[in-house]
């Protein structure tokens, strides 16, 4: 059986400048995709473009599948930091509906920035298979999710499994339009659409 490809950086960055150093490499990244695609990509021209030394980059990322999962990672922590920054409390005059359509137009917001780019990051998730990525926005989601269903007139048997599913779902019909129908997302209807199923789920 073939090794595992490890797709954990090998060390995080804690002194400021080697934060500066691995935000190069990863720019360095983002640009090369963007000019030359997934194909194109490799190790040596992400230093070189970064204008790192190789053995520098490998310090950080053992290789380019590890640099595609932290780039994954952060466009993960940026759409959920963008969905928690319009996520109030309940009780201050924002309905359920009006909740979700809020954070359905957040997320979209946050996918047609370099939408090419997060095409490439979805597929290399799945083929990857490593499952959710954890981010710093994903416990205070959590707690306002809670909140909102707790508030809600109806009654959830599971409402974590409930909030999962909610949040799988629309990341599933999102991707989905990002690799499928990338027109999709400045299409007023989508936005509409999108909104409606999660609503209507949560108010089944």
């Amino acid at each position: 059986m073939a090794a595992r490809t490890n797709l954990r950086p090998r060390k995080l960055p804690t002194q400021e400048r080697a934060r500066v150093t691995v935000d190069a490499i990863l720019e360095a990244t983002t640009y090369i995709l963007h000019k030359r695609g997934l194909e194109g990509l490799s190790t040596n021209r992400v230093a070189e473009r970064a204008g790192v030394n190789i053995a520098t980059l490998y310090q950080y990322f053992p290789n380019k599948e590890s640099l595609l999962a932290e780039l994954g990672r952060r466009h993960a922590h940026e759409a959920r930091a963008a969905a928690l920054a319009v996520l109030d409390e309940p009780g201050r005059g924002r309905g359920m509906a009006a909740m979700v359509r809020a954070m359905v137009d957040a997320l979209l917001a946050s996918h047609r920035v370099q939408p090419a780019l997060h095409r490439i990051l979805t597929l290399q998730a799945m083929q990857s298979g490593e499952g959710r990525v954890q981010t710093e926005a994903d416990v205070p989601l959590e707690r306002l999710g809670r909140m909102w269903l707790d508030a809600s007139a109806e009654r959830f048997e599971h409402p974590e499994l409930t909030l999962w599913i909610a949040a799988t779902a629309a990341h599933s019909v999102l991707h989905a339009a990002l690799l499928e129908k990338p027109a999709l997302l400045d299409h007023p209807a989508f936005a509409d659409e999108l909104a409606r199923l999660v609503t209507r789920y949560l108010r089944a």
